[in-house]
């Protein structure tokens, strides 16, 4: 059983109302909580900067924001290494990923993402199929079906969106892998 902390609050529900209070970008409320969690023990401790990083990928939109986790995953690191030796400083950097995490654009479509896919998978038995496209010289079956280098230019290589600048090495490339393959 998980001990209450220090103020003799629940530990689950005062991460929860930290989690709440960052999507709904409460940073002062998020930090009482933090607070009442890290003060109370390093393994409290540990659980704030657990979650801290799961709510990243569930409630902030990594895609608008991309710099957010790798600054928060810092800080949080930071924080692991300072907990011992002071406190003050461990706090100053649960503080700083909570504000930035707090001011950041939310999102559960990576929640959601991951579920929906990730659970089709785990509870239906849910399958890809290899599409024809995925078969080309890298793999035994496009190999068998006699696919080579301009295949995988036309089929293998194709990005979408198409990149906006052209690809001044393209051309290079090619010629120098085909040129390998003939010395082969």
């Amino acid at each position: 059983m998980i001990p209450d902390t220090k103020n003799g609050l629940n530990a689950m529900t005062c991460l929860s109302a930290l989690q709440k209070a960052i999507r709904r970008g409460m940073e002062r409320e998020a930090m009482e909580f933090a607070c009442e969690l890290l003060h109370s023990s390093k393994a409290f401790h540990s659980m704030v900067c657990n979650r801290l990083e799961v709510i990243c990928h569930e409630d902030l939109d990594t895609l608008a924001a991309p710099h957010v986790f790798p600054f928060v995953a810092a800080s949080l690191a930071a924080s692991r290494e300072r907990y011992g030796k002071s406190i003050g400083e461990a706090r100053l950097m649960i503080g700083n990923a909570i504000r930035m995490m707090c001011r950041s654009p939310k999102s559960r479509a990576g929640c959601h993402f991951a579920a929906a896919i990730g659970l089709r998978s785990q509870l239906e038995g849910f399958a890809p199929t290899i599409p024809d496209w995925a078969n080309d010289q890298h793999t035994l079956a496009g190999r068998k079906l006699g696919r080579g280098l301009d295949h995988f230019r036309k089929e293998g290589a194709r990005l979408a969106p198409e990149p906006t600048a052209p690809d001044p090495y393209i051309e290079e490339a090619y010629r120098l892998w085909a040129l390998k393959q003939q010395s082969k």
